[in-house]
């Protein structure tokens, strides 16, 4: 007997240790989220009032709305002169009851298409009415958030840009449609987008805004504003290995790709759960003097000049190779591949396909197509007319190598087009010689294009485009 009390003691011990343990975690975790809580209500007290279902009469969280059903939301909203769009789930988790998103419109009178402007988004938790009525049927609010419509001028900027057009735009433009995203950046939480869609002369343009729903926080949160000339919503894309989800806008204008990425981070000093940054070209991730050349010229729509370099680049320093360089390389091959494309399927216009192959830095191939043609006033018109897209890609590959013989070709050419062959000729002569035998290569060209071509009146010569960041000091030798 005496041996068995000893062995039980430490038993007995053992189980009270643990028990305390479990009580001083259960407490601890309650502290934390009445913390939580505590901080939600200060920042927001509507963000709680899902409390209320959980708390008697007398102790009710101020803000929120009395529990009602759909149809009195919908009443009431009618007073006012607003109606109740399609309801949209929001998940909550496996094991809890959907909230439910309502989108608030507003009719615009005297019109006749996309009337239901979207002013507002509210959230509404299913929740027992404290008189004891069925609690499937009601619900209570507990986010909102107004809509502001977009500028115009932001919407139609692409267009513009590309155009070289600096007509004014003041308009505001409405949200008309609300939709889920497809794919999930996240596990939590839910994506939404809010569209709409206005014409530029015969162009159609659709816009929008990209709304992220918080369930723990029961936040919605506004955090990006979208264009897209292509008429295409955002989509998650899937990103490198290592790197954050990214999110893809189109807003490609005719033949030139302009893709705009987004990568989803979680900032650690902002009420909002997670922000949307921009991938820009504008400032090297690497140290590397090709690496800056390649992300210039990119800017500078020579595309696949700048892939092929990158990724040379890539090859011969993979130990320096970083997670911020592989989102840019990701980003240039993605406009790579279109003008690429582009410029290796047929094309029935002589001017179309010498314009695509110009566009993906194509120039002996362009040069041999002019050479060629028995259509060579197709390509003098095009360069006559050009905005400007095909100049700053010269430009920029004369700024690396200044002595390319097939790039001086098209700069002299464009000059005669839009100036006069005089001038053109005097361009020629301040450009680095690649030979002899290539400057006079240059001229028959010229002649031969200009024989057949009046003499053209316009007075403005193209400018050079200076853009961020420059290249370097190197001079790259080839660049195909």
């Amino acid at each position: 007997m005496k041996h068995h009390s000893i062995f039980r003691t430490p038993l007995r011990i053992r189980w009270g240790t643990l028990g305390a343990i479990v009580i001083l975690i259960s407490a601890a975790g309650f502290v934390a989220g009445s913390a939580w809580l505590s901080v939600q209500f200060i920042v927001d007290p509507r963000s709680v009032v899902w409390l209320n279902q959980y708390l008697p009469a007398g102790a009710q969280i101020p803000g929120g709305d009395e529990p009602r059903t759909l149809v009195e939301v919908q009443a009431a909203l009618k007073k006012v002169g607003l109606t109740m769009g399609d309801p949209i789930l929001l998940e909550r988790s496996k094991t809890k009851t959907a909230d439910l998103l309502l989108p608030v419109l507003q009719r615009k009178e005297n019109c006749d298409l996309n009337c239901d402007r979207i002013i507002e988004l509210r959230v509404y938790r299913p929740i027992a009415n404290s008189n004891g009525r069925s609690q499937k049927n009601y619900v209570q609010m507990i986010s909102q958030m107004s809509v502001d419509e977009l500028e115009e001028s932001f919407v139609v900027a692409p267009l513009v840009n590309a155009r070289n057009d600096h007509q004014a735009a003041t308009r505001s433009l409405p949200f008309v449609t609300l939709q889920r995203f497809e794919e999930k950046a996240v596990p939590q939480g839910t994506w939404l987008n809010l569209s709409g869609q206005t014409e530029v002369g015969d162009a159609p343009v659709t816009y929008g805004q990209v709304i992220y729903y918080d369930p723990d926080r029961t936040r919605l949160s506004a955090l990006l504003r979208w264009t897209s000339p292509a008429g295409e919503s955002p989509t998650w894309q899937k990103p490198a290995k290592g790197n954050p989800p990214e999110l893809w806008v189109n807003q490609t204008v005719g033949l030139e790709p302009d893709f705009q990425v987004y990568q989803l981070r979680s900032p650690k000093a902002s009420p909002d759960a997670f922000q949307l940054q921009p991938i820009a070209l504008t400032k090297p991730a690497l140290d590397n003097g090709a690496y800056v050349d390649a992300l210039y010229l990119a800017q500078n729509g020579l595309w696949s000049t700048a892939l092929e370099i990158l990724q040379s680049v890539k090859q011969r320093n993979p130990s320096d190779w970083t997670l911020a360089a592989q989102a840019q390389m990701t980003l240039v091959e993605k406009h790579a591949q279109v003008t690429r494309s582009q410029a290796e399927k047929p094309w029935v216009s002589v001017g179309q396909q010498a314009l695509v192959d110009l566009i993906d830095g194509r120039w002996v191939r362009a040069q041999q197509l002019l050479q060629t043609s028995t259509d060579q006033d197709e390509i003098a018109s095009l360069l006559k007319t050009d905005s400007g897209r095909i100049w700053k890609r010269v430009n920029a590959a004369l700024r690396l190598n200044p002595a390319r013989q097939d790039v001086q070709t098209w700069g002299t050419l464009i000059l005669a087009s839009r100036q006069s062959k005089s001038k053109a000729i005097a361009w020629l002569k301040k450009q680095p010689p690649e030979s002899s035998s290539s400057r006079a290569q240059i001229l028959k060209l010229l002649n031969q294009l200009d024989s057949s071509q009046p003499e053209p009146d316009a007075k403005l010569t193209p400018s050079i485009p200076q853009k961020s960041p420059q290249p370097s000091n190197k001079t790259v030798k080839t660049l195909p």
